[in-house]
């Protein structure tokens, strides 16, 4: 099992190159043919929704080449990163509205590598409504880099975050391909000590069997916290990035609880917590 279609997003950020370099990396190790989808960050004053969509458009319209003038430099990175991982790459830089673009091309892809938007940049509010929005609108799983530290050649150790939710079940079915190759596979269940069911040890180990099956060795620990806090608050994805060191885990694997009606983004308080302060790569899948 593999991912035969990776797509990477391509701007002009600093980071995009390692981002590039890990994508390739990845298209390498399954034989995948990597996409470069090349959208630059717009403006700050473009910040979704303080305008409306046919105003953005138009401004989209008047906007020429000379807005890009990064595009080649960021072409070359791409092809060369490619070239250098052996892998088949197309290049795309489409003109339009970015998060109508990214949602069309991503659809046909297997994964999408993403940048976490860095909350000290001018473009901040424009980045993190992008990425959720892909993230939401897509369906499919996409794999968010951090915008600084340095970051793995390959994950051998993954952490899954697991609830037994249909995200969850969705987010190990979709990150089976990483998973079957990592030297180590944690499970981390972060559950309510009262008010809620909890998720005990048969649904763990359901869990680690069905992992076992794909030839993954896992383990398996239940964290309780207290009700006050609950599962859906920041605080039980800061004990996940707390749990993801302790494993000294190189990847994160969740569902994101969320949906996108009407363009009204509404993201789980866990996701967002993961996607603002995480500290390794993050596969989350919707």
């Amino acid at each position: 099992m593999a991912y035969q279609t990776i797509l990477v997003h391509i701007d002009d950020t600093p980071r995009c190159a390692a981002r590039i370099d890990l994508a390739a990396n990845l298209a390498s190790a399954g034989n995948a043919h990597l996409v470069g989808l090349y959208l630059p960050v717009l403006p700050a004053d473009f910040a979704y929704p303080a305008i409306n969509r046919q105003s953005l458009q138009a401004a989209l319209d008047r906007r020429t080449a000379p807005d890009r003038p990064h595009e080649q430099e960021a072409r070359q990175k791409f092809e060369t990163a490619a070239a250098r991982a052996g892998v088949p790459a197309e290049w795309r830089a489409p003109q339009g509205v970015p998060d109508d673009l990214a949602v069309l091309h991503a659809r046909h892809a297997d994964l999408i590598v993403l940048g976490q938007h860095d909350q000290q940049a001018p473009a901040a509010p424009v980045l993190e409504r992008f990425n959720e929005n892909l993230i939401l609108a897509s369906g499919r799983p996409v794999l968010v880099v951090p915008y600084t530290g340095p970051l793995p050649l390959r994950f051998g150790r993954v952490l899954i975050a697991w609830n037994g939710s249909r995200e969850s079940a969705r987010a190990v079915g979709d990150a089976m391909p990483l998973l079957e190759r990592a030297d180590h596979v944690s499970v981390a269940i972060i559950a309510p000590t009262t008010g809620e069911p909890r998720l005990d040890a048969p649904n763990a180990q359901a869990l680690v069997d069905q992992l076992s099956r794909h030839g993954i060795s896992s383990t398996c620990e239940v964290i309780p916290v207290s009700h006050e806090v609950g599962v859906d608050k920041a605080d039980a994805g800061e004990l996940l990035l707390t749990r993801a060191a302790d494993v000294a885990a190189d990847l994160i694997v969740m569902g994101c609880y969320g949906h996108a009606r009407l363009r009204e983004l509404v993201m789980g308080g866990v996701t967002r917590t993961l996607l603002r302060t995480m500290t390794v790569p993050t596969l989350l899948s919707h």
